[in-house]
């Protein structure tokens, strides 16, 4: 395990996430993956309001266990990926894709433009959606769908 940051703290008050940095103020702050699709899991950086990098970390690891504890919190809140497990159907129409699809959140309608930008391999067996609204969507394991949602999904992408 890499070194601890032992002079970061993060703290949450209410639905609010601050930083602490060695003996200063505390600081609202948001939390992000530097690289939010592939390298989930790898640096952090914290930014404040104006979206200026307060720290970089190489991972939530390096952080007190509190402080880990939260971190982790605020990026699986702020990265949420409903994982689609089934496509009820999928069409194509004048560019836009449309969707209608089970999740681990119930079912889902959406839409999708530009597939080549917005369908993409993450990893092998992990294929990520981005609607029109920016939301994303996961397949993992896309070789876990049933034979007729890979045949929705093909006709599509």
């Amino acid at each position: 395990m890499s070194e601890r940051h032992e002079n970061i703290r993060i703290l949450r008050e209410a639905d609010q996430v601050f930083v602490r940095i060695g003996g200063g103020e505390k600081t609202p702050a948001r939390l992000v993956w530097t690289r939010p699709i592939r390298g989930r899991g790898g640096s952090v950086s914290i930014l404040d309001r104006g979206k200026k990098e307060l720290a970089l970390l190489p991972s939530p690891e390096v952080l007190d266990a509190e402080s880990r504890r939260i971190a982790l919190e605020e990026l699986a809140r702020r990265y949420l990926a409903p994982r689609i497990t089934g496509v009820i159907r999928a069409t194509a129409n004048y560019g836009v894709r449309y969707w209608h699809v089970r999740t681990d959140r119930g079912e889902r309608r959406f839409a999708m433009k530009n597939a080549s930008r917005n369908a993409f391999w993450a990893g092998e067996d992990r294929l990520m959606l981005r609607d029109t609204l920016g939301c994303l969507y996961e397949i993992r394991p896309y070789s876990a769908l049933d034979a007729r949602s890979r045949m929705e999904v093909e006709k599509v992408i």
